[in-house]
């Protein structure tokens, strides 16, 4: 139906806290849950080879400009890689132990929720980068008392990876040449999706709704245009049954050429929508209303049926 709406959570909570409130305003729903595999192509090699690599690629006098600046992009994602490395050798010792925010959160003696302040949570985003890092160079070792520092190597011959979706492909003799390994990495992301009945159209308002997705932040997600859509749908329908009421019968062809092309004002703030739908699109939106219960008639006498 044109009617129903749809949008996905990346919390299986969340998606069925938005389940209840639907419930609870009357709207039918459905949550399910969809597994996407993402694959994408990783280079590896140490800082100094990769970035060999990358100066012969944009020195390459059969590369476009394009071409050039996606390598000197994927080469220029490498420096931070180092530098953190660098940095790490010099402020840390062998024996020294390294991230102890990480360690603490695999073993559970701290987690990311409760009163965390944001200086805090960066510390540790900032660890979990680092630690990755050294672990790919083999450079820490697992105790009991956490994370130690194993050796020490130079940053120059680190390894490091960069992914390649987006720069135009290598031949595999340039790959052999300096040292550079090609993977294809895969794996899976799960989301939350519900779809939303038609029923949201004949609330009187949707701030149960808006409210909700202001709370969770959705926004960040699917929100910033999931409930524009609903408002823009609920305000459709509302002016098309004002239409039929004040007329009693109206023809379905009257209705489509009505709403096609029409600036609509909210009563909220005066703020103007203007339409341009399809005539295909009003017209599934009368289907829609007529499948629910609430139009009846025939084409050239649509009325108003509760």
């Amino acid at each position: 139906m044109v009617l129903e709406e749809e949008i996905y959570f990346s919390s299986h909570d969340t998606a069925r806290e938005f389940v209840k409130v639907l419930k609870d305003l009357g709207i039918s729903s459905q949550a399910r849950q969809k597994f996407s595999l993402d694959v994408r192509l990783m280079l590896s090699g140490t800082y100094k080879n990769l970035t060999a690599m990358f100066d012969s690629m944009m020195s390459d006098t059969d590369a476009t400009e394009e071409e050039s600046e996606l390598f000197e992009a994927a080469r220029e994602y490498l420096a931070p890689q180092r530098d953190a490395i660098a940095r790490a050798l010099e402020k840390y010792q062998i024996g020294d132990r390294v991230g102890a925010g990480v360690m603490d959160l695999v073993t559970g003696d701290r987690t990311l929720e409760g009163d965390e302040n944001e200086d805090t949570l960066e510390k540790i985003i900032e660890e979990v980068y680092l630690t990755r890092l050294l672990h790919l160079n083999d450079l820490l070792d697992i105790r009991e008392d956490g994370l130690v520092l194993l050796k020490k190597i130079d940053p120059d011959e680190s390894t490091l990876t960069v992914f390649a979706d987006e720069i135009p492909e290598i031949r595999e003799e340039i790959l052999e040449k300096y040292s550079v390994i090609s993977t294809i990495t895969a794996g899976d992301d799960a989301e939350y999706h519900v779809s939303v009945g038609p029923e949201f159209v004949f609330l009187e308002d949707l701030d149960s709704i808006g409210e909700f997705l202001e709370e969770y932040e959705i926004e960040e997600e699917d929100g910033a245009s999931f409930f524009p859509r609903l408002q823009i749908k609920h305000i459709l329908v509302s002016e098309i049954l004002a239409m039929i009421k004040e007329e009693g019968k109206v023809s379905r062809e009257d209705i489509i050429t009505e709403f096609a092309n029409r600036d609509i004002e909210t009563s909220e703030d005066g703020a103007r929508i203007a339409l341009h739908l399809s005539g295909d699109y009003i017209d599934a939106i009368l289907d829609d209303l007529k499948k629910v219960g609430f139009l009846k008639g025939k084409d050239q006498k649509l009325r108003i049926a509760v």
